[in-house]
């Protein structure tokens, strides 16, 4: 199986980090990630598409509520290994993929 890496990376002010940033320039990845408000930024200010991030991010925040409405034992997080939390994760996307497929 190939591994095949990404060509944006979408994230919240969260990700607005020194060590992030730099990670994925390395790897050739553009990151779409708003710059904190209250941080110093030095140097040239990166680009940032706002209009195509609030599309992604909306999307991924509409999936995080369907998981955490219907799937009420991964919210929790019952589970204490790992491997069975993303065994879980991975039925719940595909059965929510199958409901909005009908």
């Amino acid at each position: 199986m190939e591994v095949r890496k990404p060509d944006e990376l979408y994230g919240d002010k969260a990700y607005d980090t020194f060590i992030v940033r730099t990670y994925l320039s390395g790897r050739r990845i553009k990151a779409q990630i708003p710059r904190r408000s209250t941080k110093r930024h030095p140097g040239r200010p990166s680009s940032f598409d706002e209009a195509s991030y609030k599309k992604r991010r909306s999307s991924v925040e509409r999936f995080f509520s369907v998981l955490k409405g219907g799937f009420r034992r991964l919210a929790i997080r019952y589970e204490r290994l790992a491997s069975t939390f993303r065994g879980l994760i991975q039925i719940a996307c595909f059965i929510i993929h199958w409901r909005v497929s009908q």
